[in-house]
């Protein structure tokens, strides 16, 4: 019992760690796209996109490890979230690509942005219903 309940509390930690990366890292490329990718007078380059690319990589491995907890809402609402992260990173960055001058698709991104904060409030708050 007590191994499980440490795994449990791996999980769970281990979670929370992941939502709140993606969660903030979002914040981060929306402020990018609302800026046209650009900060302190220089245009984001592809290599600094990696941070977001990475952030997803490292969210679908601890989700792949934890497989086992597929049935619980916290671990669906995580692979929700995952999805929506992914789709908004590359509307971002497609936008990047583009010359992230055209201000029409800020409104979209925008809406893609709090899609992925609502996911991760849901995904907190499933958490929590478990513990």
């Amino acid at each position: 019992m007590l191994a499980n309940a440490c795994y449990s509390s791996s999980y769970s930690r281990g979670l929370a760690a992941n939502v709140a990366l993606l969660a903030d890292l979002s914040d981060k490329l929306a402020d990018y796209c609302r800026h046209g990718f650009r900060t302190d007078g220089r245009t984001i380059s592809a290599e600094e996109m990696g941070e977001f690319y990475y952030a997803l990589k490292k969210a679908r491995a601890f989700a792949s490890i934890h497989e086992d907890r597929s049935s619980l809402r916290s671990w669906r609402e995580f692979a929700r979230l995952m999805d929506e992260y992914d789709r908004f990173t590359h509307d971002a960055d497609a936008y990047r690509l583009g010359g992230a001058s055209d201000p029409a698709p800020i409104a979209a991104l925008e809406a893609d942005h709090m899609v992925v904060k609502r996911t991760a409030a849901t995904v907190r708050e499933a958490l929590r219903s478990e513990s």
